[in-house]
């Protein structure tokens, strides 16, 4: 291309002035609507595409069709500049060079779907909010190239959100571009247009939450639809209570092989021992909860008795322990305001948050604060299903299940070993 044919692309170099360093693997990069994150990648993209051959996977989570993928956006820039040498398919862009753009979800089966990014210079996760701990896992060793780099862009929901936990904080990492950017960079720039700028500014003045997590890219207000905000939880993972009452566990116990067996003690209102296990049989579950209560058979114990959990209680009740199994789908004490037993058990732990002391530990966080409600047409309020909570990106929430059913006793019968119910 001779320089009377050289195309100008504006570029906000100044922000993005370490976007072709090679010392980082992983380019985080969030900001609200208007922030250009994505449009600037996708320009990059392109002008690399065209320098030589150079190979990218642009991923989501979530794509159905290529129309949910940033597929739209490439085309549109390749026609807005002119760009000369591209060919635009269903599911691919190509360059006469070589270079090439696939376009992926990974939210139907992971393993199969990145087998073809080994060979990649660069993957790009777009909305990578949504992305799952699952996906990140498997998708980073694959892209394994040598130099190649993931660029990662979100508009985080949350300050636990996978992307955010993995590569920001969790711990931070030397080989991480951190960068957050708003529609401010835009409007520097001289690029956002009167009518977006009055939008935004009524969103500013009006309604000032929406505004910080739409335009400025800041985590959710979790008080919104979340049972637990984060600070609520903290507090009580900071807090100091004594530990004046009886003792009382809560169990919950694994249903499949990535899920974690959970037990939990407190003593009145303060949590006082906790132990993961992972991959028990039943009879060893049974063993270690027998250790867990020092073998008190005084002490109450309750289980989650849906699923391989009604095993257990059998188990526990057969060796004289005081067991209340416990169904979280089952009718609520207070059936006028819950749908379910669970959905009440999660707000009693709302009344009670500021009164207990448990033990600080980040899956536990995470699971407390990021589980949601819904009110039901009858007007009774809902925990939303654990399966609505892991298809959200989550792992199950086992740490949060058991310390809510250490903390809450509904009104039930005591069961005994052989009675009829």
């Amino acid at each position: 291309m001779g320089d009377e044919e050289k195309i100008k692309v504006e570029l906000p170099l100044t922000e993005f002035s370490e976007i072709n360093e090679t010392w980082w693997r992983h380019a985080v990069i969030e900001g609200g609507r208007y922030s250009l994150k994505s449009h600037t990648i996708a320009r990059i993209i392109l002008l690399r595409m065209m320098a030589g051959k150079y190979r990218v996977a642009c991923l989501r989570q979530f794509q159905k069709n290529i129309e949910d993928s940033s597929h739209q956006l490439l085309t549109d820039l390749i026609g807005k500049y002119g760009f000369t040498g591209f060919t635009v398919t269903n599911n691919e862009i190509k360059h006469d060079n070589g270079s090439n753009i696939i376009f992926k979800g990974l939210d139907r089966n992971v393993e199969s779907t990145i087998k073809s990014l080994e060979g990649v210079d660069l993957a790009w996760v777009d909305e990578a909010q949504a992305i799952t701990i699952k996906s990140i896992r498997v998708l980073v060793p694959t892209v394994r190239k040598h130099g190649s780099q993931l660029i990662w862009t979100l508009n985080r929901l949350t300050d636990l959100d996978p992307v955010i936990s993995y590569f920001i904080t969790d711990p931070p990492r030397d080989d991480v571009w951190h960068l957050q950017v708003d529609y401010r960079m835009a409007e520097s720039y001289g690029w956002l247009s009167d009518e977006m700028h009055k939008e935004i500014e009524y969103s500013r003045i009006h309604h000032p939450e929406d505004y910080a997590h739409d335009y400025l890219g800041k985590a959710m207000n979790q008080s919104d639809k979340s049972i637990l905000s984060v600070s609520k939880v903290l507090e009580a993972m900071n807090r100091e209570v004594e530990d004046d009452g009886s003792v009382e566990v809560g169990a919950d116990i694994a249903r499949m092989g990535n899920d974690r067996t959970e037990f939990v003690k407190r003593k009145g209102l303060k949590e006082i021992a906790r132990k993961t296990f992972s991959k028990l049989r039943t009879t060893e579950v049974c063993d270690e909860l027998e250790i867990f209560v020092d073998f008190d058979k005084e002490v109450l114990i309750k289980i989650d008795d849906t699923g391989v959990g009604g095993g257990v209680t059998d188990e526990m009740l057969k060796r004289g322990y005081n067991v209340m199994a416990i169904n979280f789908g089952s009718k609520a004490s207070d059936s006028d305001k819950y749908p379910n037993l669970i959905s009440e058990a999660w707000f009693y732990m709302q009344k009670i948050i500021d009164q207990i002391s448990i033990c600080s530990d980040k899956d536990l966080l995470s699971e407390l604060s990021n589980r949601q409600w819904a009110m039901d047409s009858k007007g009774k309020r809902g925990v939303e299903s654990k399966d609505n909570y892991k298809k959200r990106g989550y792992r199950s929430p086992d740490k949060a299940d058991a310390t809510i059913l250490c903390f809450y006793t509904p009104q039930i019968y005591k069961i005994e070993w052989g009675s009829s119910v």
